[in-house]
């Protein structure tokens, strides 16, 4: 009853549910998983020391120097040219323009305590303006962002889209 009564304290405000579930009778494996369990507890425990911090530390630094060393396969890490850049001969509003729709920095993004807000969708009304949602409203993919930038800008022009980017 000492546990009944620390539970029933605990949970106040909420609605607590116990059920009986039978255990030890004679269900299928039961008495092979039970005798198996006993027999672990019987065997030796490894001991293993706590490790101190400088040894986390240096396994999550030796971690973190892996996953440098070897890029991420996406295919928007591999374009060519210093700071992924999109080579491409436009003006420099249309320039501006694919950097933000590339970075996800369009004229719509807000951030409200650390998290990034979108406003919603001019065009389906009910979903918020991220660059995947923008290349989604015209059936784009992002390769296509990188492979034929000058078609995106036209697709977007055509679309009445360039004004959220």
């Amino acid at each position: 009853m000492d546990i009944f009564n620390k539970l029933k304290t605990l949970c106040n405000s909420c609605v607590l549910h116990l059920q009986w579930i039978p255990s030890h009778v004679n269900f299928k494996y039961n008495d092979i998983a039970d005798s198996l369990a006993k027999e672990g507890t019987t065997m030796p425990q490894a001991y293993v020391e706590p490790l101190t911090y400088l040894e986390l530390y240096s396994r999550r630094k030796a971690l973190v120097n892996i996953s440098w060393r070897y890029p991420p396969a996406h295919s928007w890490y591999r374009s060519e040219g210093p700071g992924a850049t999109i080579h491409f001969k436009r003006d420099r509003k249309d320039q501006t323009a694919l950097a933000r729709l590339t970075f996800g920095h369009l004229k719509t993004l807000k951030f409200s305590r650390g998290d990034k807000k979108f406003n919603i969708c001019t065009k389906s009304n009910m979903i918020e303006t991220t660059p995947q949602h923008l290349l989604d409203c015209v059936a784009l993919m992002y390769d296509d962002l990188l492979k034929r930038p000058d078609f995106l800008l036209e697709v977007m022009k055509a679309n009445g889209l360039m004004d959220l980017i």
